[in-house]
């Protein structure tokens, strides 16, 4: 995968799980790496065991930062030719359980966020005629997810937003690629109220689901289901009818919850 050696890459959520993960595999490929979440003393403790990374600290869930973090990055002297929007979360259980508040930071980070960094350097990447983004959106993100609503919703806006955009840029020299890993193995789980090690089915690694998207990248495909557990699951529910596709769903899932494995 000699496409990533000396091409700078931004990655947010780089502090833990998938973010992690790409920012060690891309450093062992010889990318220069652009790393940004909330955490500055873990992404600067990564940061310093790359060849060539720097750290802007920053929390995406606040709508400001998109804007302030592609700024840092122009002042920095530095041009993102690849950009990975990993930097999400979800909560699981009924929708009213939540404080609202909790959402609204939700949709700020896994849509608006996303969003917005696409917006800013999508346009750069265009007028240079050459780039690429990846987004990590999620299996949940193709059909509705009772107890994960909100958290489905925000990533089905993740992957048909990335779907577009792939089709809309792919003849001007952008690589635009969707990720939809399933269950994997992240600090992800800790904020969804999840217990890996109680959960049935195909877990993935982290580095895992990385060394898949960026084959896939490097291919320049447009969407990439981490798995063939996954893949299989995927076609067996989209043949279903919506409904009865709900209800296995939510079955499936409450008694996981009264389990205490969501």
């Amino acid at each position: 995968m000699k496409i990533y050696k000396d091409k700078t890459v931004l990655i947010t959520g780089a502090s833990s799980g998938i973010g992690e993960s790409f920012a060690k595999r891309l450093n062992q490929l010889g990318a220069k790496l652009i790393l940004t979440a909330r955490s500055e003393d873990k992404l600067q403790q990564l940061a310093d065991s790359m060849n060539d990374a720097i750290v802007i600290p920053g929390d995406l869930s606040d709508k400001s930062f998109p804007q302030k973090l592609y700024k840092e990055i122009l002042n920095k002297g530095k041009t993102v030719d690849i950009l990975i929007n990993n930097a999400g979360f979800g909560f699981s259980g009924p929708f009213l359980d939540c404080e609202f508040k909790d959402y609204e930071e939700m949709i700020n980070l896994n849509i608006f966020s996303l969003m917005h960094l696409t917006y800013l350097h999508l346009g750069d990447m265009v007028k240079r005629g050459d780039g690429g983004i990846i987004n990590i959106s999620s299996l949940a993100s193709y059909q509705p997810l009772p107890y994960f609503a909100v958290y489905a919703a925000s990533k089905s806006f993740v992957t048909s937003f990335t779907l577009s955009l792939y089709e809309e840029y792919r003849t001007k020299g952008i690589n635009i690629l969707g990720v939809c890993p399933g269950y994997t193995k992240t600090n992800f789980n800790k904020r969804a109220h999840l217990e890996p090690q109680n959960v049935p089915g195909y877990i993935m690694s982290s580095d895992k689901v990385v060394e898949q998207s960026l084959r896939a990248f490097s291919k320049k495909k447009y969407v990439v289901i981490n798995g063939k557990i996954n893949v299989l699951a995927r076609f067996f529910m989209s043949i279903l009818p919506t409904g009865i596709a709900m209800r296995m769903a939510k079955a499936i899932i409450k008694g996981g919850m009264n389990k205490k494995q969501w």
